[in-house]
Protein backbone atom coordinates (compact mmCIF):
# COMPACT_ATOMS: atom_id res chain seq x y z
CA UNK A 1 0.00 0.00 0.00
CA UNK A 2 2.70 2.44 0.93
CA UNK A 3 4.51 1.54 -2.24
CA UNK A 4 1.39 2.27 -4.34
CA UNK A 5 0.86 5.65 -2.62
CA UNK A 6 4.46 6.45 -3.15
CA UNK A 7 4.24 5.55 -6.81
CA UNK A 8 0.92 7.38 -7.24
CA UNK A 9 2.30 10.44 -5.48
CA UNK A 10 5.44 10.40 -7.54
CA UNK A 11 3.30 10.54 -10.68
CA UNK A 12 0.84 13.19 -9.45
CA UNK A 13 2.95 15.71 -7.53
CA UNK A 14 5.69 16.30 -10.07
CA UNK A 15 3.04 16.73 -12.74
CA UNK A 16 1.19 19.26 -10.58
CA UNK A 17 4.34 21.24 -9.83
CA UNK A 18 5.36 21.19 -13.48
CA UNK A 19 1.95 22.52 -14.55
CA UNK A 20 2.12 25.34 -12.02
CA UNK A 21 5.59 26.28 -13.22
CA UNK A 22 4.35 26.32 -16.81
CA UNK A 23 1.51 28.69 -15.88
CA UNK A 24 3.92 30.95 -13.98
CA UNK A 25 6.32 31.01 -16.91
CA UNK A 26 3.47 31.79 -19.30
CA UNK A 27 2.27 34.66 -17.12
CA UNK A 28 5.79 36.09 -17.02
CA UNK A 29 6.14 35.87 -20.81
CA UNK A 30 2.76 37.56 -21.30
CA UNK A 31 3.71 40.24 -18.79
CA UNK A 32 7.00 40.92 -20.60
CA UNK A 33 5.21 41.07 -23.98
CA UNK A 34 2.62 43.42 -22.48
CA UNK A 35 5.31 45.70 -21.09
CA UNK A 36 7.14 45.75 -24.43
CA UNK A 37 3.92 46.63 -26.26
CA UNK A 38 3.19 49.32 -23.68
CA UNK A 39 6.65 50.82 -24.18
CA UNK A 40 6.25 50.74 -27.98
CA UNK A 41 2.84 52.42 -27.85
CA UNK A 42 4.01 54.90 -25.21
CA UNK A 43 7.02 55.87 -27.32
CA UNK A 44 4.77 56.19 -30.36
CA UNK A 45 2.63 58.77 -28.54
CA UNK A 46 5.68 60.54 -27.10
CA UNK A 47 7.36 60.88 -30.50
CA UNK A 48 4.23 62.33 -32.08
CA UNK A 49 3.27 64.71 -29.27
CA UNK A 50 6.40 65.76 -27.36
CA UNK A 51 8.51 68.72 -28.57
CA UNK A 52 12.19 68.41 -27.68
CA UNK A 53 14.06 71.70 -27.36
CA UNK A 54 17.74 71.29 -28.21
CA UNK A 55 20.20 74.03 -27.25
CA UNK A 56 23.22 74.38 -29.55
CA UNK A 57 26.03 76.90 -29.10
CA UNK A 58 27.83 77.86 -32.30
CA UNK A 59 31.28 79.37 -31.78
CA UNK A 60 32.99 81.07 -34.71
CA UNK A 61 35.68 83.73 -34.75
CA UNK A 62 34.01 85.44 -37.73
CA UNK A 63 30.79 86.14 -35.83
CA UNK A 64 30.78 89.90 -35.11
CA UNK A 65 30.94 90.81 -31.42
CA UNK A 66 27.59 92.56 -31.76
CA UNK A 67 26.00 89.16 -32.47
CA UNK A 68 27.56 87.40 -29.48
CA UNK A 69 24.79 85.70 -27.51
CA UNK A 70 22.15 86.11 -30.23
CA UNK A 71 19.51 83.39 -29.96
CA UNK A 72 18.05 81.82 -33.09
CA UNK A 73 15.03 79.52 -32.95
CA UNK A 74 15.07 77.14 -35.90
CA UNK A 75 11.67 75.81 -37.00
CA UNK A 76 11.22 73.33 -39.84
CA UNK A 77 8.53 71.05 -41.28
CA UNK A 78 5.47 72.31 -39.44
CA UNK A 79 3.11 70.76 -42.01
CA UNK A 80 0.15 72.96 -40.98
CA UNK A 81 -0.62 70.97 -37.81
CA UNK A 82 -2.86 73.70 -36.39
CA UNK A 83 -5.24 73.32 -33.44
CA UNK A 84 -4.05 73.10 -29.86
CA UNK A 85 -0.64 71.89 -31.03
CA UNK A 86 -0.08 75.21 -32.80
CA UNK A 87 -0.61 77.15 -29.58
CA UNK A 88 1.66 74.80 -27.64
CA UNK A 89 4.44 75.16 -30.21
CA UNK A 90 4.13 78.95 -30.41
CA UNK A 91 4.30 79.10 -26.61
CA UNK A 92 7.52 77.06 -26.60
CA UNK A 93 9.06 79.32 -29.25
CA UNK A 94 8.13 82.42 -27.27
CA UNK A 95 9.59 80.98 -24.05
CA UNK A 96 13.00 80.61 -25.73
CA UNK A 97 13.22 84.43 -26.17
CA UNK A 98 14.61 84.34 -29.72
CA UNK A 99 16.27 87.30 -31.38
CA UNK A 100 15.49 85.76 -34.77
CA UNK A 101 13.35 82.89 -36.06
CA UNK A 102 14.49 80.83 -39.06
CA UNK A 103 11.81 78.82 -40.88
CA UNK A 104 13.35 76.24 -43.21
CA UNK A 105 10.44 74.99 -45.27
CA UNK A 106 7.34 72.80 -45.35
CA UNK A 107 5.27 75.15 -43.23
CA UNK A 108 2.29 73.77 -45.17
CA UNK A 109 1.51 70.18 -46.11
CA UNK A 110 0.64 69.31 -49.70
CA UNK A 111 -1.12 66.05 -48.77
CA UNK A 112 -3.38 67.19 -45.91
CA UNK A 113 -3.41 70.87 -46.78
CA UNK A 114 -4.73 73.48 -44.37
CA UNK A 115 -3.44 76.86 -45.55
CA UNK A 116 -5.37 78.70 -42.86
CA UNK A 117 -3.46 76.72 -40.19
CA UNK A 118 -0.14 77.47 -41.91
CA UNK A 119 -0.97 81.18 -42.16
CA UNK A 120 -2.14 81.29 -38.55
CA UNK A 121 1.17 79.83 -37.38
CA UNK A 122 3.19 82.26 -39.49
CA UNK A 123 1.22 85.21 -38.18
CA UNK A 124 1.75 84.18 -34.55
CA UNK A 125 5.50 83.53 -34.78
CA UNK A 126 6.05 86.78 -36.68
CA UNK A 127 4.94 88.64 -33.57
CA UNK A 128 7.69 87.01 -31.48
CA UNK A 129 10.83 87.97 -33.43
CA UNK A 130 12.00 88.84 -36.96
CA UNK A 131 11.43 85.82 -39.19
CA UNK A 132 13.37 84.55 -42.22
CA UNK A 133 11.88 81.79 -44.38
CA UNK A 134 12.72 79.47 -47.26
CA UNK A 135 10.21 77.18 -48.95
CA UNK A 136 10.34 73.37 -48.93
CA UNK A 137 9.08 70.72 -51.32
CA UNK A 138 5.61 70.57 -49.75
CA UNK A 139 5.21 74.32 -50.10
CA UNK A 140 6.04 74.11 -53.81
CA UNK A 141 3.68 71.15 -54.27
CA UNK A 142 0.72 73.29 -53.18
CA UNK A 143 -1.64 74.79 -55.72
CA UNK A 144 -0.44 78.13 -57.03
CA UNK A 145 -3.33 79.81 -55.24
CA UNK A 146 -2.38 78.33 -51.86
CA UNK A 147 1.30 79.22 -52.27
CA UNK A 148 0.38 82.76 -53.26
CA UNK A 149 -1.79 83.00 -50.16
CA UNK A 150 1.19 82.00 -48.00
CA UNK A 151 3.37 84.56 -49.76
CA UNK A 152 0.80 87.27 -49.04
CA UNK A 153 0.66 86.16 -45.39
CA UNK A 154 4.45 86.49 -45.15
CA UNK A 155 4.36 89.91 -46.77
CA UNK A 156 1.57 91.09 -44.47
CA UNK A 157 3.45 89.92 -41.37
CA UNK A 158 6.86 91.20 -42.52
CA UNK A 159 8.41 87.73 -42.79
CA UNK A 160 11.46 87.85 -45.06
CA UNK A 161 11.12 85.14 -47.72
CA UNK A 162 14.42 84.19 -49.36
CA UNK A 163 13.75 82.61 -52.75
CA UNK A 164 17.29 82.06 -54.00
CA UNK A 165 18.21 85.44 -52.61
CA UNK A 166 20.10 87.00 -49.73
CA UNK A 167 19.71 89.79 -47.22
CA UNK A 168 21.62 91.16 -44.24
CA UNK A 169 20.80 91.59 -40.58
CA UNK A 170 22.46 94.36 -38.63
CA UNK A 171 23.22 94.91 -34.95
CA UNK A 172 25.15 97.91 -33.66
CA UNK A 173 26.67 98.59 -37.06
CA UNK A 174 27.82 94.98 -37.66
CA UNK A 175 26.23 92.80 -40.34
CA UNK A 176 25.63 89.13 -41.03
CA UNK A 177 24.58 87.92 -44.46
CA UNK A 178 21.69 85.45 -44.71
CA UNK A 179 21.26 83.51 -47.96
CA UNK A 180 18.29 81.31 -48.74
CA UNK A 181 17.87 78.75 -51.51
CA UNK A 182 15.01 76.44 -52.44
CA UNK A 183 16.55 74.43 -55.32
CA UNK A 184 19.73 72.42 -55.81
CA UNK A 185 22.84 74.60 -55.40
CA UNK A 186 24.02 74.09 -58.99
CA UNK A 187 20.61 74.57 -60.65
CA UNK A 188 18.63 77.54 -61.89
CA UNK A 189 18.24 80.55 -59.63
CA UNK A 190 20.27 78.98 -56.82
CA UNK A 191 23.25 78.75 -59.16
CA UNK A 192 22.68 82.39 -60.10
CA UNK A 193 22.71 83.31 -56.42
CA UNK A 194 26.05 81.54 -56.06
CA UNK A 195 27.43 83.75 -58.81
CA UNK A 196 26.07 87.02 -57.39
CA UNK A 197 26.72 86.45 -53.68
CA UNK A 198 29.11 89.15 -52.44
CA UNK A 199 32.60 87.63 -52.02
CA UNK A 200 34.68 87.64 -48.86
CA UNK A 201 31.77 88.10 -46.48
CA UNK A 202 32.83 87.82 -42.87
CA UNK A 203 30.03 85.48 -41.75
CA UNK A 204 27.28 83.90 -43.85
CA UNK A 205 24.22 81.99 -42.65
CA UNK A 206 22.50 79.78 -45.20
CA UNK A 207 18.86 78.61 -45.08
CA UNK A 208 18.14 75.55 -47.23
CA UNK A 209 15.40 72.96 -46.75
CA UNK A 210 17.34 69.94 -48.00
CA UNK A 211 20.26 68.73 -45.80
CA UNK A 212 21.52 66.34 -48.49
CA UNK A 213 22.76 69.43 -50.38
CA UNK A 214 25.07 70.53 -47.55
CA UNK A 215 28.33 69.28 -49.05
CA UNK A 216 27.45 70.77 -52.43
CA UNK A 217 26.64 74.16 -50.88
CA UNK A 218 30.02 74.18 -49.12
CA UNK A 219 31.80 73.23 -52.35
CA UNK A 220 29.99 75.73 -54.57
CA UNK A 221 30.34 78.68 -52.21
CA UNK A 222 34.05 77.95 -51.82
CA UNK A 223 34.45 77.92 -55.60
CA UNK A 224 32.77 81.33 -55.78
CA UNK A 225 35.12 82.79 -53.15
CA UNK A 226 32.24 82.98 -50.69
CA UNK A 227 31.27 80.82 -47.73
CA UNK A 228 28.46 79.04 -45.96
CA UNK A 229 29.56 79.25 -42.34
CA UNK A 230 26.33 77.97 -40.82
CA UNK A 231 23.56 76.17 -42.72
CA UNK A 232 20.09 75.58 -41.27
CA UNK A 233 18.06 72.73 -42.75
CA UNK A 234 15.18 70.30 -42.16
CA UNK A 235 13.32 67.91 -44.50
CA UNK A 236 14.67 64.61 -43.13
CA UNK A 237 12.16 64.33 -40.25
CA UNK A 238 14.89 62.71 -38.19
CA UNK A 239 14.71 59.56 -40.29
CA UNK A 240 11.12 58.90 -39.08
CA UNK A 241 11.97 55.77 -37.07
CA UNK A 242 14.99 55.92 -34.79
CA UNK A 243 17.07 52.87 -33.97
CA UNK A 244 19.35 52.85 -30.90
CA UNK A 245 23.02 53.43 -31.82
CA UNK A 246 22.03 53.73 -35.50
CA UNK A 247 19.65 56.67 -35.80
CA UNK A 248 16.97 57.30 -38.38
CA UNK A 249 16.29 54.62 -40.97
CA UNK A 250 14.87 56.64 -43.88
CA UNK A 251 14.82 60.25 -45.06
CA UNK A 252 13.48 61.75 -48.29
CA UNK A 253 16.30 62.72 -50.61
CA UNK A 254 18.77 60.48 -48.77
CA UNK A 255 17.12 57.07 -48.71
CA UNK A 256 17.78 54.41 -46.09
CA UNK A 257 20.15 55.09 -43.19
CA UNK A 258 20.56 58.78 -44.06
CA UNK A 259 23.68 60.77 -43.22
CA UNK A 260 22.02 64.02 -42.13
CA UNK A 261 18.98 63.76 -39.86
CA UNK A 262 19.33 65.76 -36.64
CA UNK A 263 21.67 68.16 -34.86
CA UNK A 264 25.03 69.57 -35.92
CA UNK A 265 27.31 68.39 -38.73
CA UNK A 266 30.66 69.79 -39.89
CA UNK A 267 32.39 70.05 -43.25
CA UNK A 268 35.70 71.86 -43.03
CA UNK A 269 35.02 75.33 -41.66
CA UNK A 270 31.30 75.04 -42.37
CA UNK A 271 28.60 73.61 -40.13
CA UNK A 272 24.99 72.57 -40.62
CA UNK A 273 22.20 72.32 -38.05
CA UNK A 274 19.35 69.99 -39.01
CA UNK A 275 15.97 70.09 -37.31
CA UNK A 276 13.96 66.87 -37.15
CA UNK A 277 10.92 69.07 -37.71
CA UNK A 278 7.91 70.00 -35.62
CA UNK A 279 5.23 68.23 -37.66
CA UNK A 280 4.37 65.14 -39.68
CA UNK A 281 3.85 64.97 -43.41
CA UNK A 282 0.59 63.50 -44.67
CA UNK A 283 -0.04 60.19 -42.90
CA UNK A 284 3.53 59.56 -41.75
CA UNK A 285 4.23 59.06 -38.06
CA UNK A 286 7.36 58.84 -35.91
CA UNK A 287 8.91 56.44 -33.43
CA UNK A 288 11.95 57.18 -31.24
CA UNK A 289 12.02 60.47 -33.13
CA UNK A 290 10.25 63.30 -31.29
CA UNK A 291 9.44 66.74 -32.67
CA UNK A 292 12.49 68.99 -32.57
CA UNK A 293 12.85 72.70 -31.90
CA UNK A 294 16.43 73.97 -32.18
CA UNK A 295 17.73 76.99 -30.27
CA UNK A 296 21.10 78.10 -31.62
CA UNK A 297 23.13 80.68 -29.68
CA UNK A 298 25.85 82.47 -31.64
CA UNK A 299 29.17 82.93 -29.86
CA UNK A 300 31.95 85.12 -31.20
CA UNK A 301 35.44 83.84 -30.37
Amino acid sequence: MNTEKSLYGSELNPGGLSGEKRHTRRRRVLLIIGLILLLIVGEFFRSNLYIQVEEIEFLNRDIPKAFNGVRIVHVSDYHNHGGGYEDRLVKKIREELPDYIFLTGDIADSIKTDIDAADSFLEKVSKIAPCYLVWGNHDFDLSQGDLDKMRKCCEKNKITVLENDYTTIERNGSKILIAGTDTEPDAGRAAELMRTLPPNQRFVIWLHHYPEDFDEIVKKTSEKNSTADLVFSGHAHGGLIGLPFIGGIYAPGQGFFPKYTSGRYNNGNSAMIVSRGVGNSGWTLRWLDSFHLVVCTLKSA
